[in-house]
């Protein structure tokens, strides 16, 4: 791949993340009222709808919108078209702007181009006098190196409405990622609507946060040091009975919008409904689901009726999602719940099992048919490769401080997808090394053979919110390091460079200054995290 020409201003070209080839010839092309935007397939009409809306507001321009081949501004998806292909070429002249590519998502990562070469102002969501809207004039061709660049979310430790989650792919889809893991149930409140247990939500979505430990932190922390973007969001909390509660959930019509909204700007939602452990909600409001019956932790999964619950509740969500992924979680089970239950040890000797951990990759297995069957592939933390899983299965390598999990995985034909705690952990504490550790390491093992980076899917990080209880909480903590992930994930290896990285992050400031996000200063000091928070 070609490197940045040298002539290219980074003052006045500063794309994140670095595109494969820019060629800067010299030009400047100016956006003007009126301007005409056509696509000449109606596929890119939502693509289309989605760049009038990130150039009216800042500019207070009308734009015409219309399916053509000729216009100032125009989206062409090539003949031959191919969903998996994200490069795109981006082509501004003193006439006018041409995105090109074979895949719809090709094309909404040019838009994402097109935004980062007009000033920042851009991103202002109301018009900005005195503006000159001019773009410099460049040959952009670009591509990913991982088809897999993620971005984790738990609303379920503190929520998140629609309208802060659709800010959030927003922010995704500027830096060109591509998946959106969204981690939707835990022990701590269930959040998304399950038509056939109607209890999941009715109760398990709300919780009593006087008696929550996490909650508690939260609030203390906000006390005591008048930081509100610690303080639980009084939206988030209802009084019943006299008793204050916080929660809320995602109905089937919400998730359904926020699903619609994304796949807009390119970007597919992964949903993870951990199972069998982390189950604590779903037994408190089914007490049957659990081994003793007693709302504990894990699900009794020598119990049919759990199967089908399990089973019952993955139906109604892959109606939602229509994405070939679903993920399963797996981590962290208390398997000593198992060894007491007698219907789990008769599980484990009706299946000819050897011991807790293959009952729980017999489980895994078990739902991996169920996924498959339904056109879906699952995906789960790393511990589901304790006692055994299908060759089929995607792993999501976690624990960083087990260097072997990826090429265990690979050697067994598994996919990963790479999001260590050592980098990718966001919820982390944050110092003045962070960013650089995260965008000068390899967080894709250096040590594989070409068969298995060939298995690597790719990267993303993780954001657990056990002590991030509101959006800007969760905005400081998240950039600006997202942006060094973005490009760890997209940009070849070879092209990678911290010194370049670090000015063209300076400069990428006062863009996410524009759009109000949150983030932590490049200079700013020590900022604790979940791992520190519990030390």
């Amino acid at each position: 791949m070609a490197m940045v020409s040298v002539a290219v201003s980074y003052a006045e070209i500063n794309i994140m993340p670095l595109p494969s080839s820019v060629k800067a010839t010299g030009g400047t092309y100016v956006l003007r009222n009126g301007a005409t935007v056509v696509y000449n397939n109606r596929q890119l009409r939502p693509a289309a709808g989605y760049l009038l809306e990130k150039l009216a507001p800042a500019t207070g321009y009308n734009f015409r919108l219309a399916k053509g081949t000729r216009g100032d501004i125009r989206l062409v998806l090539s003949r031959q078209r191919n969903p998996a292909d994200e490069s795109y070429s981006l082509t501004v002249t003193t006439e006018g702007i041409v995105i090109s590519s074979a895949s719809y998502k090709g094309i909404v990562h040019g838009i994402s181009s097109l935004r980062q070469l007009l000033p920042h102002e851009i991103e202002s969501t109301y018009a900005v006098a005195g503006m000159t809207w001019a773009v410099p004039t460049v040959e952009i061709e670009d591509r990913p190196a991982y088809e897999w660049r993620g971005m984790m979310l738990d609303p379920v430790r503190h929520f998140y409405s629609v309208e802060e989650t659709k800010r959030f792919l927003d922010h995704m889809a500027l830096y060109k990622f591509s998946k959106f893991h969204w981690h939707l149930i835990d022990s701590q409140a269930w959040r998304i609507e399950i038509k056939k247990y109607p209890l999941l939500t009715e109760k398990g979505a709300w919780r009593d946060p006087e008696s929550e430990h996490i909650d508690k932190a939260c609030e203390k922390e906000a006390r005591e040091t008048g930081d509100r973007a610690m303080a639980l969001p009084e939206a988030y909390c209802r009084t019943v009975d006299g008793k204050r509660l916080y929660g809320g959930y995602y109905s089937q019509e919400d998730i359904r919008d926020i699903v619609a909204y994304a796949a807009v700007r390119g970007i597919d939602v992964v949903p993870e409904l951990d199972m069998p452990g982390h189950n604590h909600m779903a037994t408190r409001c089914y007490p049957w689901l659990g081994c003793a019956h007693d709302g504990t932790d894990p699900l009794c999964i020598g119990n049919d009726s759990t199967m089908k619950f399990c089973k019952n509740v993955y139906k109604e969500v892959f109606k939602l999602f229509p994405y070939g992924y679903a993920e399963i979680g797996g981590d962290e089970v208390k398997r000593s719940k198992w060894e007491s239950c007698p219907l789990c040890r008769e599980r484990v000797r009706k299946e000819g099992l050897k011991d807790m951990a293959e009952l729980q990759s017999w489980f895994t297995r078990e739902m991996e048919k169920f996924f498959n069957k339904h056109g879906r592939r699952l995906i789960g933390w790393d511990e589901i490769l304790e006692g055994g899983v299908s060759p089929t299965a995607t792993v999501n390598w976690w624990q960083g401080y087990h260097k072997d999990v990826v090429q265990k995985a690979t050697d067994g034909g598994n996919e990963v997808i790479c999001c260590p705690t050592t980098f990718c952990y966001f919820d982390y504490a944050q110092d003045s090394t962070t960013i650089r550790n995260l965008y000068t390491n390899g967080i894709v093992p250096r040590n594989l053979t070409p068969s298995q980076k060939r298995l690597v899917k790719g990267m993303q990080a993780n954001i657990w919110c056990e002590y991030i209880p509101s959006e800007a909480r969760m905005q400081y903590m998240v950039f600006p390091r997202m942006l060094a992930l973005a490009e760890k994930a997209w940009t070849a290896d070879i092209m990678q460079n911290w010194d370049s990285f670090s000015v063209r992050l300076s400069g990428q400031t006062r863009r996410l200054d524009a759009m109000k996000i949150n983030y932590r200063p490049l200079d700013a000091g020590y900022t604790r995290g979940f791992n520190m928070w519990n030390k």
